[in-house]
C-alpha cells in the first residue's frame, strides 16, 4: 500500500470513528446527569444543544489539531460527510414527526458559525472553553446560567482532549516520510 492509499484509508477510518464519537451520548448524559435537579426544566434544551456542541467541537478539533497535516482535509471531509448523512436522517424523521421541514445540518452550520464567531471575538485566548461555556449557556437560553456554562465548558474541554489524543495516534500511524505537508 502506497502512502496515498494509507492516508486515504486512515482518514476514512478516522472520519468514521470521530463521527461515532461525536454522536455518542454516553458522556453527554454523564454531564447532564450531574446538573442540579432544578435544571430539569431546561434539560431538553441542554440535551439538544450539547449534542450540537459535541459535533462542532469534534469538527473544530480536527481542523485545529491537524492544521499542518495531510490528514486534515480527508479526515474533515469524511467526518462532515457522516455528519451530513446523520443530519439528513434526523431532519427527515423530525420533519415527518412535526409535519414541517427541519434542516438539522443547517442548524449545525449556524451553531458552528456562532461558536467560531464567539472565539474570533475573544481574540487569542489560552482557554477557549472559557468562551465556549458562556456561549453554550446563551444558546440554551440564559447566558448567565452557571450550570449551563459549566456543562458547555466541560463538554468542549472533554471533546477537545479526546479528539487530540485520537488524532495524535492517527498521525503517529502515518508514514513519517512525506505524510506531513
Amino acid at each position: 500500500m502506497n502512502i496515498t492509499e494509507k492516508i486515504d484509508a486512515l482518514a476514512a477510518r478516522a472520519g468514521e470513528q470521530l463521527f461515532q464519537f461525536a454522536i455518542d451520548r454516553g458522556d453527554m448524559q454523564a454531564i447532564l446527569d450531574a446538573l442540579p435537579p432544578a435544571m430539569q426544566e431546561k434539560r431538553v434544551a441542554l440535551e439538544y444543544e450539547i449534542q450540537l456542541l459535541r459535533i462542532i467541537s469534534v469538527g473544530w478539533a480536527i481542523a485545529f489539531f491537524l492544521a499542518d497535516d495531510r490528514l486534515k482535509n480527508p479526515v474533515n471531509q469524511h467526518f462532515w460527510e457522516n455528519i451530513r448523512a446523520f443530519a439528513a436522517t434526523l431532519s427527515s424523521s423530525a420533519s415527518f414527526t412535526v409535519g414541517a421541514d427541519i434542516d438539522y445540518f443547517d442548524t449545525v452550520k449556524q451553531r458552528l458559525d456562532f461558536y467560531v464567531g464567539t472565539l474570533d471575538k475573544a481574540g487569542g485566548i489560552d482557554q477557549p472553553a472559557m468562551v465556549i461555556g458562556p456561549a453554550f449557556a446563551e444558546t440554551c437560553g440564559d447566558k448567565d446560567d452557571a450550570c449551563a456554562t459549566l456543562a458547555g465548558s466541560k463538554m468542549f474541554t472533554h471533546t477537545i482532549h479526546a479528539v487530540r489524543e485520537y488524532l495524535q495516534a492517527a498521525v503517529d500511524q502515518q508514514d513519517g516520510s512525506g505524510a506531513r505537508s
